[in-house]
């Protein structure tokens, strides 16, 4: 997506880096919160941080490092976040500025979020496997639904992360479906969830090797702890 997403005038690609924008303005936003930037402010220096990246054709040089897309990313806003701090923001909020790519909604919803001491680095962290995590589940849902299955998705989604509230034997019931079918079912979506989730990170690694995967998701995991 980074290599598209810098190939001006190919088709896609201006697709293609605002997808990248979107996939992960959560962590960054959390970090700028967590920096402790009020929340129109933190929309405001979101924004302007992927723009920064976009005028700076900060992708295309991303492109040809050898380093984790979440390295990069983290690096160059606490770069751009001790410039603000040094000149402040030259243009005022809502002044010639695009089209945001979170309303302040996503804003007040990451605000809600429970209070703690982490630092901004580890809230950062966080966030992001968050992010790969959702972007993973979103994949599976389409997949599900391309397929005529959107029914058995919902009733599965629960099981990813264990948190079904009805038994196998309610479920099996409920949707006219056989136990040993079912298990084999919920079997099947948290493989297929696992290996999207391998997949979303090793798209952002410059060593997508298994190894390397690994390594990279117990470092995110950790995080959560």
């Amino acid at each position: 997506m980074v290599q598209l997403a810098v190939a001006e005038g190919r088709p896609g690609s201006d697709q293609a880096l605002n997808e990248l924008c979107q996939l992960y303005e959560r962590p960054i936003l959390t970090f700028i919160l967590r920096k402790g930037f009020p929340p129109l402010e933190a929309e405001d220096l979101k924004q302007a941080f992927f723009e920064h990246l976009i005028a700076k054709n900060a992708f295309e040089d991303a492109s040809g490092l050898k380093i984790k897309l979440r390295a990069f990313l983290i690096t160059k806003l606490q770069g751009f976040l001790i410039d603000h701090h040094r000149h402040y923001m030259a243009q005022k909020r809502g002044a010639g500025q695009v089209a945001r790519m979170a309303d302040l909604s996503e804003t007040q919803a990451l605000l809600t979020e429970p209070v703690d001491d982490t630092t901004p680095i580890v809230a950062f962290q966080r966030k992001w496997m968050e992010t790969i995590a959702t972007n993973a589940i979103n994949q599976l849902r389409t997949d599900y639904e391309q397929r005529g299955l959107a029914d058995l998705f919902a009733a599965l989604a629960p099981f990813i992360t264990g948190k079904g509230d009805l038994r196998i034997a309610e479920l099996s019931a409920k949707l006219d479906r056989p136990e040993g079918t079912l298990k084999s079912d919920i079997s099947r979506i948290r493989a297929r969830c696992q290996q999207l989730i391998r997949e979303q990170v090793a798209a952002t690694l410059d060593d997508p090797s298994p190894e390397a995967v690994t390594a990279e998701l117990r470092e995110l995991m950790n995080a959560r702890c």
